[in-house]
């Protein structure tokens, strides 16, 4: 009986001090963000996402700025630009932003062989969770009086 209790009470011991209190951290992983459980990511957030210039003569050029943000929590990168159309020229001021950082994307429409209503989008790729997110501008071009 003795034996047995002897080696119950170290197969107890054993357990305990085999488990430890302290989290097993892979190597390369940062234990404080897995420590607290926030996920890190980027996140794009458009200040508008649409603008009309109303109507404009068949030939001008016009452009509108959009302004963006990184509300996320990890650093967001702007890998592209593409726009929807060769008539649409888009440029960016800044591609790296970190969380809260802000930037501009300008949309530049040149009318030319363009009439009626017309809708022109930029799609801007990134690292975000959601990857592509666009910017449209609308323009209603008539032809020149002569």
């Amino acid at each position: 009986m003795y034996r047995f209790s002897l080696a119950i009470s170290t197969l107890v011991l054993f357990i305990l001090f085999s488990c430890s209190s302290q989290p097993k951290v892979e190597p390369g992983v940062n234990a404080s963000s897995e420590d607290s459980g926030v996920k890190k990511y980027p996140d794009l957030k458009l200040v508008e996402d649409f603008y009309d210039f109303g109507t404009i003569i068949q030939g001008e050029v016009v452009s509108h700025t959009f302004h963006f943000r990184n509300a996320g929590n990890d650093v967001l990168i702007v890998k592209d630009l593409i726009p929807d159309c060769g008539c649409t020229k888009p440029k960016i001021d800044k591609r790296t932003l970190n969380p809260g950082e802000e930037s501009t994307v300008e949309v530049i429409f040149d009318s030319r062989g363009w009439y009626g209503s017309q809708y022109k989008s930029v799609a801007l790729r990134t690292n975000s969770p959601i990857r592509d997110k666009s910017v449209t501008i609308k323009a209603n071009v008539i032809e020149p009086k002569e």
